[in-house]
């Protein structure tokens, strides 16, 4: 199966209605609006805010005002990156503090693109 950032931001979304019904996920990509993530998802009294990235081996782009609004979010709130790795034919799914981007260090990471794994992970982060 050919991954790619559009094929794997489906998947999570589809991951997000089957495994948190009691959440509300919008998506926020819109050509028009630069540096808003890509994703809030309220549930729990608290809303999070996702920025999903895809890393191969020709790496990703990331706009600087996307990573400002990130790091603003993440210090009056909760935001991450999902940043699904893919290199030499090894994958990942990291989630990565704002501030951690340049260098891609993971606060945490799972094996393969486990939408599973990543639904919990964002529950969790709801309390």
């Amino acid at each position: 199966m050919t991954f790619n950032e559009s094929v794997l931001k489906s998947k999570m979304m589809i991951a997000i209605k089957l495994g948190l019904p009691g959440f509300i996920a919008f998506r926020h990509e819109d050509v028009r609006s630069v540096g808003i993530p890509d994703l809030s998802l309220t549930g729990n009294g608290r809303t999070s805010w996702w920025e999903a990235k895809y890393d191969d081996d020709d790496g990703f782009k990331s706009t600087g005002i996307q990573e400002l609004t990130m790091c603003r979010l993440a210090r009056h709130g909760h935001a991450r990156y999902i940043v699904w790795e893919n290199k030499k034919n090894i994958r990942r799914t990291l989630i990565v503090h704002p501030t951690n981007i340049g260098t891609c260090v993971p606060e945490v990471f799972c094996r393969g693109f486990d939408m599973s794994w990543l639904i919990d992970y964002m529950q969790n982060t709801h309390g």
